[in-house]
């Protein structure tokens, strides 16, 4: 039973205004009010209050109750045992008159609705009333409502987990690297209390807590296997800016790929609590979820002119969003190790040739062996290394090539090239721009 301190104290104060001198009350009829323990914005509820006639010659039966202050009551007679002989909803307030006399032993029930306003503040919403009744002649008497007097309207909040801000980078996770998972959320009310934290890494994932690591520091943890469990027991104020972490390990015979930690599945990760006597509540975690486990892997390939003719003392240089990663001098053979997912360009150089950066090409045509760019999105892609060769469309264009050179050239833009053997092939088959690159070399040669 929840009775509130002030109410009983009004009550007591209009119990002594309103009872007769010397009077004494040898029985009560103690009202009782039911509530539920929580509701909705929008949501219509039954609210019940019992009582029982005390005494013979029970009649001009009272009761006045009060919704929270900007909700609207519904009250009906016919939902009244026994039935009312009146009653009246006004705003947030009701009254239900029984005429009587009622003998001793009768047993009332007053029912009426209220409706919880779309806006309402979250939080704890307040009913206050009371019983009037008398005996005969003699009276009146006031009860003040016992029973339920509060009923939460529960706050939604966040529970939001971090991850990729916590690594060197998305795309930096290795088999056997330990990472930090953080999750924050606040105190939406007061009395926050028996607060329990429950997250999942991916399977096969170890995970490892402590208290310490907890803002504000936490009361217990658990871990199993890939499981976490983090506790608080209370309670904190509302305001209050509550910061888990702690730390999973990669296993070192993972495979690369992306992985997941559970995203708004109050079932494998959320947040219980309790507002002091109202809960437990519970709310799901969101935010990160994946990880991308990556491995090292090498870009391999060859420098060829556009005669696909092996070319040394070339160099070679990788860029990702326009960054030099690394560069390779090669004769003719290079190699550079990415250790990152994601796409790459590639350039080369050499003292008597132009540099050919190849996403500043055409689009079309385009060479369908040789895409303008590397794709390691994936860890497998970068696992599995790429091979890139500088010849066909792709080859290096002389500053100063011969008439014969530019000439060959437009005749592999014109026709499929053959080798020695005559057999045809394709990857040595040039573009326009290629072509006119080389004719443009040998009308107007740079200076060696």
């Amino acid at each position: 039973m929840r009775v509130a301190g002030v109410l009983v104290a009004l009550a007591v104060l209009m119990f002594a205004a309103v009872v007769p001198v010397g009077t004494a009350l040898a029985q009560e009829a103690n009202p009782s009010r039911s509530l539920p323990v929580d509701v909705e914005r929008g949501e219509t509820f039954n609210v019940t209050v019992n009582f029982t006639a005390p005494a013979d010659n029970f009649f001009l039966v009272s009761l006045y109750d009060n919704a929270p202050v900007g909700w609207n009551v519904t009250v009906n007679t016919a939902w009244c045992t026994p039935a009312a002989a009146t009653v009246m909803g006004t705003g947030n307030s009701i009254q239900i008159v029984w005429s009587g006399p009622f003998s001793n032993g009768t047993f009332f029930t007053a029912v009426y609705k209220v409706t919880v306003p779309e806006d309402a503040d979250a939080g704890l919403h307040t009913f206050y009333g009371f019983l009037k009744y008398y005996f005969g002649a003699v009276g009146p008497y006031l009860e003040n409502i016992a029973g339920d007097y509060q009923v939460l309207f529960p706050p939604e909040f966040d529970v939001i987990r971090h991850i990729n801000e916590t690594l060197k980078s998305p795309n930096m996770l290795y088999p056997g690297d330990t990472f930090e998972v953080s999750v924050n959320w606040t105190a939406p009310l007061n009395n926050f209390c028996a607060i329990g934290f429950t997250d999942l890494a991916p399977v096969f994932f170890a995970v490892e807590a402590n208290k310490t690591w907890c803002s504000p520091t936490a009361d217990a943890t658990n871990v199993s296997d890939n499981k976490v469990e983090i506790a608080w027991y209370g309670p904190y104020a509302k305001g209050i800016n509550f910061t888990v972490m702690y730390k999973v390990t990669v296993p070192v015979t993972a495979a690369p790929g992306n992985y997941y930690f559970p995203y708004d599945n109050c079932l494998l990760s959320w947040l219980e609590y309790s507002f002091g006597a109202w809960g437990p509540y519970a709310s799901c975690t969101i935010g990160d979820t994946e990880v991308l486990l990556t491995v090292g892997g090498d870009i391999m390939g060859e420098t060829r002119d556009v005669n696909a003719d092996e070319l040394s003392d070339v160099n070679v240089t990788l860029y990702e969003d326009a960054s030099v990663l690394t560069s390779d001098t090669s004769t003719p053979n290079y190699t550079m190790t990415v250790n990152a997912t994601g796409d790459y360009w590639l350039s080369g150089s050499k003292y008597s040739y132009f540099d050919i950066l190849t996403n500043d090409m055409p689009s079309a045509p385009r060479n369908p062996y040789h895409p303008d760019y590397i794709n390691l999105t994936t860890p497998e892609l970068l696992a599995a290394g790429y091979t890139l060769n500088f010849s066909g469309d792709y080859g290096l264009v002389p500053k100063c090539c011969t008439m014969s050179y530019a000439m060959e050239s437009v005749n592999h833009w014109l026709y499929t090239p053959i080798d020695e053997d005559e057999n045809p092939h394709p990857e040595w088959q040039l573009s326009n721009w290629k072509a006119m690159e080389s004719v443009h070399s040998w009308q107007f040669p740079h200076p060696l």
